[in-house]
C-alpha cells in the first residue's frame, strides 16, 4: 500500500516488481563454479553467514602485514553481506538472475584483487 496516497498496488504487479530479472544465457563457467563452491561451503558449515572470520584462510592471513590484514577484514565483512544475498537468492530459486550474476562477479573480483596482493587470503 502506498501510505501517502492510500492506493494499493495490484498484488500481481507487486510480485512482478519483486521478482529478479532472469538472464537468458547461463553463468560464466568460472562464476558457476565459484557460486557452487560458496553454496557448498555454507551448507557444510564452513562459512557462517554472520561471522566474517569464517571466510579467512588463517595460515595465509596470519602472515600478512597489519595493513593487508585490515583490508582483508573489511572485504570479508563486505563479501559476507553479499554472500548472504547470494544464499537468499539461491534458496528462493533465483540462481539464474542478473542480481545473482552481479553479486558473484563482484565477490570474485574483490577476492582476486586482494589475493594478487596478499596470497590466498580467503577460503573461497
Amino acid at each position: 500500500m502506498d501510505t501517502q496516497t492510500n492506493n494499493q498496488i495490484d498484488p500481481e504487479t507487486q510480485k512482478t516488481l519483486n521478482t529478479p530479472l532472469a538472464i537468458s544465457t547461463g553463468h560464466d563457467p568460472k562464476d558457476e563454479e565459484f557460486l557452487n563452491t560458496v553454496i557448498d561451503l555454507i551448507s557444510r558449515g564452513k562459512i557462517n553467514l554472520y561471522q566474517p572470520d569464517t571466510l579467512i584462510n588463517h595460515p595465509i592471513y596470519d602472515q600478512l602485514s597489519v595493513d593487508k590484514k585490515g583490508k582483508a577484514d573489511i572485504e570479508a565483512f563486505n563479501m559476507l553481506a553479499a554472500i548472504r544475498d547470494i544464499k537468499g537468492l539461491n534458496d528462493a530459486g533465483f540462481k539464474d538472475t542478473f542480481q545473482m550474476q552481479n553479486l558473484v562477479q563482484n565477490i570474485r573480483n574483490i577476492k582476486e584483487r586482494l589475493e594478487t596482493e596478499g596470497g590466498d587470503v580467503f577460503i573461497i
